[in-house]
């Protein structure tokens, strides 16, 4: 009896379980895309709670979802690779300051706009006969602004020498050390991150009207209608206007929301299969000239690190393993960003290519130093005695005798690591260097050609890795025949 009465009961649970969920359905869910790192005022990681995230745009989103009965989720993304991570189904909709362009809109839609910015031009303080961007191209200026952005689109345009930044901290901090001369950005960013640099002056007055919209994928037309009706909703009822008031943004640009159409720029930027060509070429030659560099440095200081830690005094052998260990145990990132961000403090300010040079090198230069070690290390000790008894110096022998046999053990992971080095130059762009990796990035994240220009890409760098296997291969053949030719003439003997 308690089988049949076990076997009804839970039917009847079950579907009282499903009816519940029916008679109360969960609450949809919102999935809000925005590049946090740098993104302040947007959306920026609360410095008094680092667990936190604040932002105008989370203020406006939070809202949006009460209006649409909906919960916000953020989730944190790229600022070069939204679009893609929009269609990728990462999440909803766009929400950090995203212009709408004639490109991205062949791929995504757009929101009604929620904010009209402007551009502006920023310098140094002590500079003088700079007013406009006309002034910057005349005289020859560089300057630096977010990639694809107006901004940059616009010193495309204009033919103005520029310089691409993942965030607009880094540009600031760039222009006070002189490694550029302006900075162009949205006016929102313009006033957060400059609102505390007392060597830095607004260079005429702001330009350019642009708008802030939602992106969506083309298919959730239901959503993006959604949207419409919430913007449209906080621009009456007067929240929208006392979030920009909160946060320092409102203007008399922002009333013309509440009419039937805003007045702003729209840009576009088509796919110039040649010109992008061009710009990786440009590229690969300062990714070769920087793994070159890079490697000349490893070369030199891993030698003398090998030695100093095998064969030197107690504190010069502390000393070289405390390098070695620094720089194999902590990222080649975190030491590139040491380099450009924390030397000026002390008054050493590299310029972005030689600062990434620098770094590899000194990084490498650890895994080089255990190669030669080990290296050094194969040779037997018996080659030192021969080389003693026919009344060479130390110097002479290690160099005549121990280096040659060495090298021909280190050869093979040398070659490696040269390798290896082409592809850790793609770091650099931390740094706002435009090697081969930083072009792909930003080329395929404009046009949205990620297959075509990633093919190019692996294209180049087998160019340039495939002929340094080759010609490592004959070395070794060639030290391996000398090798063998002595052993045999040692024989004969």
């Amino acid at each position: 009896m308690s089988i049949k009465i076990n076997s009804l009961i839970r039917p009847v649970i079950l579907i009282t379980f499903l009816c519940t969920l029916y008679a109360f359905p969960q609450q949809q869910v919102l999935r809000w895309g925005a590049d946090a790192s740098g993104g302040a005022p947007y959306v920026y990681t609360d410095p008094q709670n680092p667990s936190k995230y604040i932002g105008y745009e989370k203020d406006i989103i939070e809202e949006v979802c009460k209006i649409l009965n909906m919960k916000p989720q953020f989730v944190p993304t790229d600022w070069e690779t939204v679009v893609a991570n929009l269609m990728r189904n990462e999440f909803d909709v766009i929400a950090m300051g995203l212009e709408p362009t004639g490109d991205r809109a062949k791929v995504i839609n757009f929101s009604k706009p929620y904010y009209l910015f402007r551009l502006q031009l920023t310098v140094r303080k002590e500079q003088d006969g700079i007013t406009s961007l006309d002034d910057c191209l005349k005289q020859g200026k560089t300057v630096g602004t977010l990639c694809n952005c107006a901004a940059s689109r616009l010193l495309d345009d204009r033919k103005i020498k520029s310089k691409a930044y993942q965030e607009p901290l880094t540009a600031y901090e760039d222009l006070e050390l002189g490694r550029i001369d302006a900075v162009i950005m949205d006016v929102p960013a313009e006033v957060f991150y400059t609102k505390d640099r007392d060597k830095l002056k607004r260079a005429g007055s702001p330009f350019q009207t642009g708008a802030y919209v939602y992106g969506i994928r083309k298919q959730d037309t239901l959503l993006q209608a959604k949207l419409n009706t919430a913007i449209d909703t906080l621009v009456h009822n007067g929240k929208l206007e006392e979030i920009y008031r909160k946060w320092g943004m409102w203007d008399e640009l922002q009333p013309q929301l509440a009419g039937e159409k805003a007045t702003y720029t729209v840009t576009n930027k088509g796919f110039n299969y040649a010109e992008a060509l061009l710009r990786l070429c440009h590229a690969a030659i300062i990714t070769i000239l920087l793994s070159f560099g890079a490697m000349f440095v490893a070369l030199a200081l891993g030698l003398p690190l090998a030695l100093a830690q095998s064969r030197g005094p107690r504190w010069l052998s502390n000393a070289s393993t405390v390098y070695i260990e620094f720089f194999r145990g902590t990222p080649v990132l975190v030491q590139l960003l040491f380099l450009y961000f924390g030397l000026p403090r002390i008054g050493i300010a590299l310029p972005g290519w030689l600062t990434a040079l620098v770094g590899l090198g000194l990084n490498y230069a650890a895994y080089e130093s255990q190669i030669y070690r080990a290296a050094l290390m194969s040779v037997p000790s018996g080659q030192w005695e021969v080389a003693y008894s026919l009344g060479m110096k130390p110097a002479l022998a290690f160099r005549r005798i121990i280096l040659p046999q060495a090298f021909r053990f280190a050869l093979p992971p040398m070659t490696n690591d040269f390798v290896a080095l082409f592809k850790d130059t793609s770091v650099a762009f931390a740094i706002s260097v435009w090697e081969l990796a930083t072009a792909y990035r930003e080329l395929a994240n404009a046009s949205q050609e990620f297959l075509f220009l990633g093919v190019i890409v692996s294209v180049f760098y087998l160019i340039m890795s495939l002929p340094l296997s080759y010609y490592a291969k004959k070395m070794e053949a060639r030290l391996h025949r000398k090798k063998v030719e002595l052993e045999t003439s040692s024989e004969e003997v």
